[in-house]
């Protein structure tokens, strides 16, 4: 073996010289080498064979591998069947599909062989074969063929169960790497932004065979080392923690001198103006003259009513936000100053006025809201009555970040003069308080991970071994050899000596930065490494904090690990529920169920404004919230899985109830949180994954909804059933905003055409059932459309043609409506299961689940159905399984 390709690294390993240098960066940066350990140290040749999973495809001459046991051929009965009801289409002079039944002799021991078999089952228990207008068998000759299949099956699971897929060698994802990274050195920040995006496979980002590796990576690796470095090594004091208590009062006195030096400029230049700049100069001049106090942003609120105010009004006097306006937002900038990275806290007093009893809304955001940049959301306040609220946030600032508040509710914009004129609602800021950074430990996380107590600006050569020694099992989540650790030891060495073109040897603090750096950029770093024939603890410990963390093992997995205890059956169900009860697990449920349901999306395909005026941001986060808070439910309660088809409760905030049309029960928990709702469910068609706002509007197209892509969606993330995709020549359906016609309608083009029939009749049942939900999830009895005014930009929203719900689902018959499809889909409840055992499998473990892991995945159900369990149950399951162990 001359070369050997690692799947997933791109980087070819000649065994003869794995312990050299491996250049991956630019050759004239010294920081631009990394260590390639030892093979020995790295991998086993088990796992540096390429793993290859590739998608089967039917062809039109199966044949039975020679040199494979085969079992018995086709009983004569079995035999009849598919002569009778398969060859006419499937035979020797047709092939639709390119399949052949005739030539399935045998079910061998193969997977190939058996993936046909479990297609030509599928498709008889679906009810796809024979198709439509053939001769049909009856109910006993499908239950004969079907029984002797399945058994088959069976029999071929036990067989390839030791041939399952290895998991694949593969890198950190964008992801992981950054939750690693803040996890060790407790740095955040934008450092990744320059990372290629994660190619996926079988829908997930974490698939080590879409996870390559490319020389513009790696350039983004070493400039992210570089920023994490620079912010963990501490080199000077320690910053000090300040705190500024401020009102609305601050920022207009800042208003008022901002607002003088801008007419001071003006009449310094008032020559140079155009006539209109000094017609309003004039007008400011003439403004400021008659009140002093011109250029406010914050009205008093005083004895039930609004004043202008006043340079002598201190905290004890309250002001209101009034307007949604850029200078009616007030921002830390000129109050508080983050000058260093880290956590700062935020306590902000407020209350609304003249609301009639409706929440008002008050957005909290951070970030540095330059131009092209998406500002984080600490909360949305829903304020309901004059009773002063107190609430307090932890947020993570980059130097020159800001905390700005802006009103969501209210009116657009006014002019400052008529501010107090205007008749509500209001929000009233009593107080507002920044401290920061909160500094906990000094030196801080990064620092001592690196250093420990040392000042880095006393390092000495001395210290690099032990240190080194120190660091590299932190980093690489395993021990290190001697061997790797040398190498390291002296790569710093090489950089203290080699003056090259620099007239003085690098500083030790400087060649360790250096040496840190290509540690972050090694296999080791960058990679699951899993030595061995089988997982060790290391690599179990690796793979369930990725799984249930996205990030590395923290101390007590690697403490369990090294003690050999990690693998007993107990201690890996406690270390489950650990990982599952800390809210890092909420960087699981949120990668997982993103992808998995494919909610990452809502809001890529913006609802049209003038069909949908209701939609706005907010909607559009809880949206996506309702979901993730309705599976975090399902998880930590172990809720049984029935609940993602219907359920009797929802998980709502005030923003997703009023879209629902659903009242709340009087609670102190504040609007924008979600919370466990009891559902009336004969009031409400909510309950379950289906009717949620997100699903329903990711599977429409921003104007009107497509029953091919929502069915497609339950057949695929619900189901587990992918639909096959359409013929490359057939047009897609054009919504018809005009309300001119239905879906069924439009779609009868695609039902006219042959080679798209079965497959729509598969399909279409599944989202025509969904049909009474609009593009944001709304209910609705008929479409919107619109006609067009006078205005052609203003068109008027009516009411279109009456929405049709009925369909027939393959197997199950009939349904008038939605509830009765539910009820329907109720039947195909192992069939979830089984999907979401596979779905997990798939994100935990990074690779293609295939035929071969059938039998465990099955197992997996069964233990879960059998303790009457739901999906922490069954995580608990698979973690415990022996599909988890696999190499």
């Amino acid at each position: 073996m001359n070369n050997l390709l690692i799947r997933g690294v791109g980087w070819f390993v000649k065994p003869d010289s794995c312990s050299k240098k491996l250049t991956i960066g630019l050759e004239s940066n010294a920081v631009s080498s990394a260590l390639w350990p030892p093979a020995s140290t790295l991998l086993s040749e088990k796992l540096m064979k390429t793993v290859i999973h590739p998608l089967l495809l039917i062809s039109a001459a199966l044949t039975v591998v020679s040199g494979i046991a085969v079992a018995n051929e086709i009983p004569a009965r079995q035999r009849k069947f598919f002569t009778t009801f398969c060859l006419q289409c499937h035979g020797p002079e047709t092939q639709e599909a390119d399949f052949r039944v005739d030539s399935l002799l045998h079910i061998s021991e193969t997977a190939e062989d058996a993936e046909y078999w479990q297609l030509v089952l599928d498709n008889l228990h679906l009810g796809e074969m024979p198709p439509e207008g053939e001769r049909q068998p009856s109910a006993s000759e499908v239950e004969s063929a079907t029984t002797w299949i399945e058994a088959e099956l069976r029999r071929a699971r036990q067989v390839l169960a030791g041939q399952a897929g290895e998991v694949v060698l593969r890198r950190l994802n964008r992801t992981e790497y950054e939750y690693t990274i803040e996890d060790l050195f407790g740095v955040r920040g934008d450092f990744a932004d320059g990372f290629p995006a994660d190619a996926t496979a079988e829908g997930f980002d974490n698939n080590g065979a879409a996870l390559m590796l490319s020389a513009t990576q790696i350039d983004a690796y070493l400039t992210a080392a570089d920023f994490v470095l620079e912010r963990a090594i501490e080199t000077g004091r320690r910053p000090k923690t300040n705190r500024s208590v401020f009102t609305l009062h601050d920022f207009n006195r800042e208003a008022w001198k901002r607002h003088r030096e801008q007419l001071e400029r003006r009449l310094r230049d008032f020559d140079e103006l155009t006539p209109d700049e000094q017609q309003r100069t004039r007008q400011m001049q003439q403004s400021l003259s008659e009140n002093p106090h011109d250029g406010f942003g914050f009205p008093v609120w005083e004895n039930g009513g609004l004043r202008v105010p006043t340079p002598e009004d201190g905290p004890d006097v309250d002001a209101v936000i009034a307007i949604k306006a850029s200078y009616a937002a007030p921002d830390t900038r000129r109050v508080f100053s983050a000058r260093h990275a880290g956590w700062y806290r935020f306590r902000i007093t407020a209350f609304a006025v003249r609301n009639d009893g409706e929440p008002v809304r008050l957005k909290i955001s951070h970030g540095s809201f330059r131009q092209g940049t998406i500002p984080e959301i600490a909360d949305v306040l829903h304020l309901t009555d004059d009773s002063p609220q107190e609430f307090e946030y932890r947020v993570y600032l980059q130097p020159n970040h800001i905390i700005k508040l802006e009103m969501i509710d209210g009116e657009n914009w006014a002019p400052r003069e008529k501010l107090i004129e205007l008749p509500g609602p209001f929000i009233v800021i009593r107080s507002m308080e920044m401290e920061g950074p909160l500094i906990d430990e000094w030196p801080p996380q990064g620092h001592q991970l690196l250093l420990g107590k040392r000042d880095a600006s006393q390092l000495n050569d001395d210290d690099l071994p032990t240190i080194l020694a120190e660091l590299a099992p932190r980093l690489f989540r395993r021990p290190s050899s001697t061997a790797v650790i040398d190498d390291y030891v002296q790569f710093y060495r090489n950089l203290r000596k080699d003056r090259g073109s620099r007239k003085e040897n690098l500083s030790p603090l400087d060649a360790f930065r250096l040496t840190v750096r290509a540690m972050l950029a090694s296999p080791h770093f960058l990679y699951h490494i899993e030595p061995g024939e089988r997982p060790d603890n290391y690599a179990l410990a690796n793979r369930l904090s990725y799984f249930l963390w996205r990030s590395c093992p923290d101390a007590e997995l690697l403490e369990l690990a090294a003690a050999g205890r990690l693998s007993e059956p107990d201690v890996l169900r406690n270390q489950v529920d650990r990982l599952l009860n800390d809210r890092k697990s909420d960087r699981f449920l949120s990668d997982f169920v993103g992808q998995w349901l494919g909610i990452d999306l809502v809001g890529e395909m913006q609802p049209d404004g003038n069909l949908y005026p209701e939609y706005d941001d907010e909607l559009e986060r809880a949206m996506a919230g309702e979901t993730e808070a309705f599976i975090r439910e399902m998880l930590t309660q172990d809720l049984p899985l029935s609940n993602l088809i219907d359920s009797n409760w929802a998980m709502l905030n005030d923003r997703m109830a009023r879209h629902y049309g659903i009242g709340l029960p009087a609670s102190n928990q504040p609007g924008g949180d979600f919370r466990r709702v009891s559902l009336n469910k004969a009031d409400t068609v909510r309950g379950g994954l289906l009717a949620q706002a997100s699903i329903l509007n990711i599977t429409s197209n921003g104007t009107t909804t497509s029953p091919v892509v929502r069915g497609v969606w339950v057949l695929e993330r619900l189901l587990g059933t992918p639909a096959p995709p359409p013929p490359p020549d057939v047009p897609a359906i054009e919504p018809d905003i005009r309300g001119a016609s239905t879906i069924q309608e439009q779609m009868e083009r695609h039902r006219s055409i042959a080679q798209c029939a079965s497959c729509h009749r598969k399909i279409d049942p599944y989202g025509i059932a969904l049909e009474n939900f609009d593009v944001i999830g709304g209910w609705r009895n008929a479409y919107r459309a619109l006609q067009p005014t006078a205005n052609p930009n203003r068109p008027r929203l009516v009411d279109g043609p009456t929405v049709i719900s009925s369909d027939v689902l393959p197997r199950r018959g009939a349904f008038e409506d939605f509830h009765q499809f539910r009820r329907l889909l109720l039947e195909e409840q192992p069939r979830v299961d089984l999907n979401l055992a596979r779905q997990l499998t798939t994100f935990a473990l990074g690779r293609s689940v295939g035929f071969a892991d059938e039998e465990q995945l099955r197992q997996i159900v069964s233990a879960t159905q059998r303790d009457a369990g739901g999906m922490k149950t069954m995580i608990r399951e698979l973690v415990q399984s022996e599909l988890f162990r696999k190499p």
